[in-house]
């Protein structure tokens, strides 16, 4: 059993404790975050995209309470001064957003944890993507990119294998994130992740390519992309273009995708629909891809589009836990 921190009680936070919650071989021990206990306990109970959670949940001192479980709730800055020797924590999920770097992860190592798994991509660390590059998740610090790079790498590592793949771009049509406002302000990040949130498209940068060369470093160079944030709170889909090295179909592209889907390697991250799925259909799914197959197109024979579905949030989360299981 292994025994799993994390840093950061956000929305990859919350949902990493409810999955870890059904995975038997996992059991969080610690959670530490700069807001109150009672909030915690709030927002863990009530969610707006995921509902009421289904088990019983309180606190007791500093204690947060799900049935019959008491998990250790504490609210320290500093991860060297985190309890997670006391606690003997293999894993922890770093989900604040900030320790981000190689020299701040490694404090929670200094901490008492033997690992740390960013949930987010890193300059500094290896990108680990389960299913594509699930071997290099050997180390004690390590990165498991975007959600939206969890869902594209799989679909770029399968057709660029089994076809070959020349060069690529993405488009991801995502919903809106907390690095954008409510109401229009002025942004730090970029001015267009400024406007409002709910009622505006705002095409936006995005890194998922360029991590996807890190788990794929074949792709250097060769792979690039953008994002449109859209006003809904959760469902994405990824739009990927690339050029193959031989003659395809769209026959065969769907094909190929049906078949790594039913693989040991891809079947809980990849699977394929020919039903005519919208975002709220996608909610809670726990694949990181979900290859719509009807929106698959190939122009003269080498221009070949894939559309791919994923819950920003809980797919990805699952994808971490799945990399954390194999530690």
């Amino acid at each position: 059993m292994k025994k799993i921190a994390i840093n950061g009680f956000g929305r990859i936070g919350r949902s990493s404790l409810k999955v870890i919650l059904e995975t038997p071989d996992l059991e969080v021990v610690g959670i530490n975050d700069l807001m109150s206990i009672e909030n915690a306990v709030y927002l863990l109970k009530y969610d707006s995209i995921y509902g009421k959670f289904d088990k019983k949940v309180s606190f007791d001192g500093e204690y947060i309470v799900i049935d019959e479980k008491r998990i250790r709730f504490t609210s320290i800055k500093d991860p060297l001064d985190l309890p997670w020797k006391e606690l003997v924590v293999d894993v922890v999920i770093e989900s604040t957003g900030f320790f981000t770097n190689k020299i701040d992860a490694e404090k929670h190592l200094t901490a008492g944890s033997k690992f740390v798994v960013i949930s987010g991509p890193t300059k500094d660390t290896p990108t680990v993507v389960h299913g594509v590059n699930t071997e290099d998740g050997k180390v004690s610090v390590f990165s498991c990119a975007s959600c939206t790079t969890n869902n594209i790498s799989p679909i770029i590592e399968i057709l660029g294998r089994r076809i070959g793949i020349k060069k690529a771009i993405l488009n991801t049509t995502h919903a809106y994130t907390a690095s954008q406002t409510l109401v229009d302000a002025p942004s730090k990040k970029e001015p267009r992740m400024g406007r409002t949130a709910g009622n505006n498209l705002a095409p936006a940068a995005t890194g998922a390519a360029i991590a996807t060369t890190k788990a794929l470093p074949q792709y250097l160079g060769k792979f690039d992309g953008v994002a449109v944030r859209v006003p809904v709170a959760v469902g994405s889909i990824s739009d990927i273009t690339f050029v193959t090295e031989r003659p395809t179909s769209v026959e065969e592209i769907n094909a190929i995708l049906i078949e790594e889907a039913q693989t040991p390697r891809y079947n809980k991250v990849v699977a394929v629909t020919d039903e005519p799925l919208v975002s709220t259909d996608i909610i809670k799914s726990p694949f990181a891809s979900t290859v719509d197959l009807e929106m698959t197109r190939v122009v003269d024979g080498d221009l070949v589009k894939v559309m791919a579905w994923y819950d920003n949030e809980w797919g990805f989360t699952n994808q971490m836990i799945r990399q954390i299981q194999e530690l």
